[in-house]
């Protein structure tokens, strides 16, 4: 019985595996074909892309908006892996709140039609799961949260109410490149950059002189004791 039992696992433990790889590879071939055709890519397209019939690819998804939300996850991915080397490299802060954003808007500008799907479809998801820009943005703002609660207790400050700060910076940038990159109003990304970034270490500063720390954002920031700004499983 422990045999069979043990059998059976090893089955399903493989089908899952496969299933999983499947999956990444169908999401990939929705991204292909997203960005030659647009967010209204029908699932034949995707089928098509990925060279199996459209009922093989339900097989891996529970339905539709099961496919979308694994499109969605896969196109923060890549953004995620965009950003990854600005966060761990060090540096100023002005020059790490600049080259993210710079980062971002580059990225979203240059892949328009998938930022147009992540818009359309990232938060409709019937299963009731959380969506891949609040999962990104979520984990993001706690872990700056954290980062800021860390520099203030380093000095011997009070680092109450971090969080919910961060939590208003992130929306604020993420809300701003969502309104440029709908309705550019002159200039170039390099100017809406610069002048974002300014913005944003004028509410960083502000937020950390209230409590009585001053940095200079031209100075390198000192080790960030291990934090992640993209590490997901923070929430």
């Amino acid at each position: 019985m422990t045999g069979s039992t043990g059998r059976r696992d090893g089955r399903a433990t493989r089908w899952e595996g496969q299933r999983e790889r499947r999956r990444a590879e169908f999401a990939e071939a929705a991204i292909t074909v997203i960005e030659r055709h647009g967010p209204d890519v029908l699932t034949e397209q995707i089928a098509a892309q990925a060279g199996v019939a459209r009922p093989r690819l339900y097989r891996h998804f529970d339905g539709k908006a099961d496919l979308q939300h694994a499109v969605c996850q896969r196109i923060v991915q890549r953004l995620m892996a965009e950003l990854a080397p600005v966060w761990r490299a060090g540096g100023a802060p002005h020059e790490i709140i600049t080259s993210a954003i710079d980062t971002i808007v580059r990225w979203l500008g240059t892949h328009r039609q998938l930022y147009r799907y992540l818009a359309r479809h990232s938060r409709r998801d019937p299963a009731g799961r959380s969506d891949a820009i609040t999962d990104f943005t979520g984990a993001f703002a706690v872990n700056l949260g954290r980062l800021l609660a860390g520099a203030l207790r380093a000095t011997g400050l009070e680092d109450r109410g971090t969080e919910p700060f961060a939590f208003g910076l992130v929306a604020f940038v993420e809300a701003a490149i969502g309104r440029w990159l709908a309705e550019p109003e002159g200039g170039t990304a390099e100017q809406f950059t610069a002048d974002l970034a300014r913005s944003v270490w004028r509410l960083l500063d502000g937020i950390l002189g209230e409590r009585g720390l001053r940095l200079d954002p031209d100075r390198p920031l000192p080790d960030s004791a291990g934090i992640d700004l993209l590490d997901t499983s923070a929430r």
